[in-house]
Parts: C-alpha cells; structure tokens; sequence
C-alpha cells in the first residue's frame, strides 16, 4: 500500500503567496517525517529543483498536476488555446526528463465550458503523440461536465490516455459520489485525489471531515480492482496549525480509507 499527499498541502492565509508561506525544503521534510510514501506535484517553472527536493528525501512522486487556467480554451481558436496545448507539453516534457509517469489534466472548468469540438480533439491528439512518444500517461480527471470526458473517450484512443479519480469533485461538482459510473472508467483509472468536502464546495478537507462516504469508497476501489496508491489532495489551511500532526491525520484517514479497500 503506497500513500501519496500533496505536495503544495498547505495554505496561509497570513502569506502574500499563500502556497509558499513554507518552503520545498520544509514541505518535504514534514511529509517524510509524517509517514508518506511519496507526493503529487503541481507544475511549475522550477519543477526540476523541487523534483530533486522531493527524491532526496526518499520520496516517490506520483504525478505531476497540470496547469489548468485557461483550459476552457482548449476548444477555442485562441492565443490562449494555443498557449494553452504547449505549457500543456511543458509539462509532459518534465514529468518525462525526470522519471515522472503521469501527469494529470484539466479539459474543462465550471458548469458552460465552450462546446467540445473537432478543434480539441486535434489538439488533445497531439499531446497524445507526445505523450505516447514519451511514454507518459495523460489523466484526465473527473470534473463538472463528465459528457467531456466521455467524448474525448469515444473519439481517442491511445494506450496512454487514462483517468484520475477525484473524490471532492464528485461530491461537490456532479454530486454523484455514489452513483458515479466508476466501472465506466475502471480499466483507464491510474490515479486517486481523496479529499472531502460538504457537498456544495470544493473544500479539500481531510477526508472523515466532511460529509463523503469513504468507506463506500474504498469499497467501490476494491470492487473495480483500483490496486494504486491513495492519494490525499487535502489542504491545511490557517496560521495555527501544527502542520506535522495535520499532515499525520492525513495519513491515517488514507490508512482508514485502505482497511476498507482490503
């Protein structure tokens, strides 16, 4: 059993930059001493540096998150679409140079993303080609508009193209955390990103702290055969907290999440 949580895990509201109020340095070190197999990486300019951060300190990484502002213009003959399809393989060509399986991907955002079309189709072709030549698996992840999905499902093919499971999204976008059409996806899911919410809001709390039922599913993981890690996309937010003790319930609620898998 491998646990994963997210490297970017804090959130200050006292810092100009809320997500570097701590450094990489102190973020790795407070997930080893926490108990985590590895981490999930958001993609940045200096993605090398904190790579080298992470493995130093014997940590695995998972994935790397993709940037996602502006991924609505995937489907629009824009500057930004454009821009858009090559930060994308940015991306896929740091998690290749440095050993980095999957990286995950954002193809819409809110509830009336312009309409799915031939346009991103074409450039979500291309990114496969690089990714296929790399040898990079490209998650998309389940958000509001799940049609999205099952059109780039039905009209690409590639052995690269798989799925990441998000458990917030579906209790707070589509809230259908128990009636999701997890067998619909079983044999492209690669990747989990477990973390709770109360069922209107994307929260990213630690899971057993909302209103999602983990013990269905954890289940559901056993029922479809999902054998990957669990991986927490909680965010610890607030000056006062001890962050070692939060990131340990983490991954004890992870540790729960697993008895029921099993």
């Amino acid at each position: 059993m491998k646990l994963y949580t997210y490297f970017d895990f804090y959130y200050s509201r006292m810092s100009e930059n809320p997500y570097a109020a701590i450094s990489p340095v102190e973020k790795a070190d407070l997930i080893k001493e926490a108990g985590f197999d590895g981490v999930f990486l958001f993609y940045v300019d200096r993605i090398d540096e904190v790579v080298k951060i992470v493995r130093d300190r014997d940590l695995e990484i998972e994935t790397i998150h993709l940037p996602f502002i502006n991924c609505n213009h995937l489907w629009l003959d824009t500057d930004e679409g454009r821009e858009y399809v090559e930060l994308t393989k940015k991306g896929i060509l740091a998690a290749s140079r440095n050993k980095i399986k999957t990286v995950v991907f954002h193809i819409s955002s809110k509830n009336n993303p312009p309409a799915y079309n031939e346009l991103g189709l074409a450039r979500l072709r291309e990114i496969l080609d690089l990714c296929e030549k790399l040898d990079v698996n490209f998650a998309l992840e389940n958000l509001r508009r799940l049609d999205y999905l099952d059109y780039i499902y039905a009209n690409l093919k590639s052995d690269k193209l798989k799925f990441c499971f998000d458990s917030g999204h579906a209790n707070a976008f589509t809230q259908n955390l128990l009636t999701f059409e997890y067998e619909k996806y079983q044999d492209k899911l690669v990747c989990v990103h477990l973390h709770d919410n109360d069922g209107v809001n994307d929260l990213h709390l630690i899971p057993f702290t909302g209103n999602i039922d983990f013990e269905f599913l954890g289940k559901k993981f056993k029922e479809i055969n999902y054998q990957g890690p669990l991986t927490s996309e909680a965010i610890i937010r607030g000056d006062d907290k001890d962050l070692l003790q939060e990131l340990i319930k983490i991954r004890r609620a992870l540790e729960e999440i697993e008895k029921f898998r099993t």
